[in-house]
């Protein structure tokens, strides 16, 4: 199957790829029209999310590339965003499922997380096996996570009771895992933890009326004395401050929390531009865009 260059791809970076990368590429776009586009419409009036297509997402690869503990093969951070482009041009809300559980949630884990947590956790959302969802946004205070975080966290010998909540949650109506981002109350930082959603105490109601963006799953969530054992909080997590730093890209290393080197991109693009300006995005997609996600 070969790769077929965007025409919206004006300084054709494509040309960077391995060719390993573009058949990747191929594959994933061959996929998308075959099988995503002629649905996406129909669950966009409907407002559901297809859950039909997360297994072969995962079988294509697309929850793994990014991880050193599941990466079928190298590959590098422009073939990553060419994959987030050939999912967003078929259909946004697609392309948002897999930001929330392979960006937000995987990554919390992979950036924060203890390697034992990577170990146990990156496997299973990268095989889809389990969904993620991410909790920072709050109904009063957005996703101020620096001063205004309202979610609460108190230690309780080996566990962790969490109570607040969390809004426009994305994945979260089908979730098996929520990343929580929660103030603790002993030293006032701000802590993550891995909340499983059959955790009593935990509620996620799907917010209807969305006009965009209508196949994501957006929920409110409400933590009532959740309790969660240490062995869930994010090792790493210990500190608005410590998280942040953690998750800046590392030009020498790509995505943060990927330990390999990925090869990188020129410092300019190359040689021989393209100068079709026609559009390659999907004419049956629905493209406008809202807060989804976290």
């Amino acid at each position: 199957m070969s790769y077929e260059p965007l025409s919206s791809d004006f300084y054709s970076y494509g040309s960077l790829l391995t060719a390993r990368e573009q058949e990747a590429l191929a594959a994933l776009r061959a996929w998308l029209e075959r099988d995503v586009q002629p649905i996406v419409n129909d669950h966009w009036e409907r407002a559901e999310f297809p859950m039909e297509v997360v297994k072969p997402l995962a079988d294509l690869g697309v929850l793994s590339f990014a991880w050193d503990e599941t990466a079928p093969f190298e590959n590098s951070a422009v073939f990553r965003g060419f994959v987030a482009l050939e999912l967003a041009r078929v259909d946004p809300s697609v392309g948002t499922f897999v930001g929330v559980q392979n960006g937000l949630a995987t990554g919390s884990i992979a950036v924060a997380g203890s390697e034992e947590q990577r170990r146990e956790w990156i496997p299973k959302l990268a095989s889809g096996e389990v969904v993620g969802a991410f909790g920072l946004t709050e109904p009063l205070s957005g996703s101020d996570s620096a001063r205004g975080l309202q979610t609460t966290a108190r230690r309780e010998g080996d566990a962790w009771v969490l109570n607040g909540a969390k809004r426009w949650i994305g994945n979260a109506t089908f979730s098996d895992i929520t990343i929580i981002w929660a103030k603790d109350e002993g030293d006032g930082q701000v802590k993550g933890f891995i909340v499983p959603t059959s955790t009593p105490g935990y509620a996620a109601t799907k917010i209807e009326g969305k006009i965009s963006l209508r196949i994501v799953q957006n929920a409110d969530i409400t933590l009532t004395d959740v309790r969660v054992p240490e062995s869930l909080r994010l090792q790493n997590a210990n500190s608005f401050r410590d998280t942040a730093a953690r998750a800046a890209p590392d030009p020498r290393r790509g995505s943060p929390g990927r330990r390999s080197a990925p090869r990188s991109a020129p410092t300019r693009p190359p040689s021989g531009t393209r100068r079709n300006a026609s559009s390659s995005a999907s004419p049956s997609a629905r493209t406008s865009s809202s807060r989804t996600c976290s």
